[in-house]
């Protein structure tokens, strides 16, 4: 297992980052750091009108969000360890700077290294930052001189936002791919995924490509790219309708269900993933960022 960086010490019990507000305030729209599972750092957003998310620096992994009054948005599989032998699975975690099979690791490193927490902000739009840096481990696999930078924000309209900064700090010009592989609560009988009709498609099982016609159904396992993503896709769970809002930044789609190789759980969830498939090549000196926003 990689040697990981604690990126601060754990308090006692979760306490708040900020005080800027009345004490009654914080208590009920506040940012706040405490142990999760396994003991892992973890930060808290939370809004007075209930809605939260929270999020694990192991990985930059958004683990729950959870809307006013309604159930968890995102999935954590039960076979997810908490240990960090592997990555978190589950929620909203990277595949950086790699997407799928390649020169590295699978999904690359950013998904199993700790994160640093960089600033947080209460008040009506909560929000927290964390960064990422080169190390021993990542440098073993990718040499580059890099800083990755994500802010997590509830925003007033009950969305969460993840927005990803990716810095060339070097002197030469690197390329990536990636992707947020976001796992989604869902019935996996009712789901379909909306707004994707009409773009080409590829089949990474069947090394096929189609074109979308209506919404994408799942009916056996699914691995596949969509070009030309749309800003807005929708899916439709079995019980609610959640809207997923991507930058242009993000150049593809991926849906994916393991189907029965994940016979304990694939008919709970499915994931919907903004991606850079096709590689992106950020200048020396420059920077590359894209937002993905969901809502329920």
């Amino acid at each position: 297992m990689a040697t990981q960086f604690s990126s601060f010490t754990l308090p006692a019990r979760a306490t708040p980052i900020r005080a800027s507000r009345s004490s009654r305030s914080i208590a009920r729209c506040a940012v706040t750091k405490g142990p999760g599972q396994g003991g892992l750092d973890t930060v808290t957003l939370a809004r007075a009108d209930g809605t939260s998310a929270q999020v694990y620096l192991f990985g930059g992994v958004v683990t729950s969000f959870k809307p006013k009054g309604a159930a968890d948005v995102l999935y954590v599989r039960p076979d997810a360890k908490f240990d960090k032998s592997k990555p978190i699975s589950g929620g909203l975690p990277h595949c950086w700077p790699q997407f799928g099979p390649g020169k590295i690791q699978v999904h690359g490193f950013a998904r199993n290294v700790d994160w640093t927490l960089v600033d947080t902000k209460d008040g009506e739009e909560p929000s927290m930052t964390m960064e990422l840096t080169p190390n021993a481990y990542t440098k073993a696999m990718w040499d580059k001189a890099f800083k990755v930078v994500e802010t997590v924000t509830l925003k007033k309209n009950g969305a969460l936002e993840a927005t990803l900064t990716v810095h060339n700090q070097g002197k030469e010009a690197f390329d990536f791919t990636g992707s947020f592989h976001t796992y989604l609560a869902a019935d996996i009988n009712a789901v379909a995924v909306g707004g994707l009709n009409g773009c080409k498609v590829f089949d990474r099982l069947a090394s096929k490509e189609s074109t979308v016609s209506g919404d994408v159904k799942i009916a056996g396992p699914v691995d596949s790219v969509y070009s030309g993503r749309p800003e807005t896709l929708t899916l439709k769970t079995g019980k609610r309708t959640v809207t997923l809002k991507g930058s242009k930044t993000w150049t593809e789609a991926v849906v994916w269900s393991p189907w029965t190789d994940m016979p304990a759980c694939y008919k709970e969830f499915v994931c919907v993933e903004d991606a850079a498939v096709t590689p992106v090549v950020v200048p020396a000196g420059g920077k590359w960022t894209a937002t993905t926003t969901i809502s329920a």
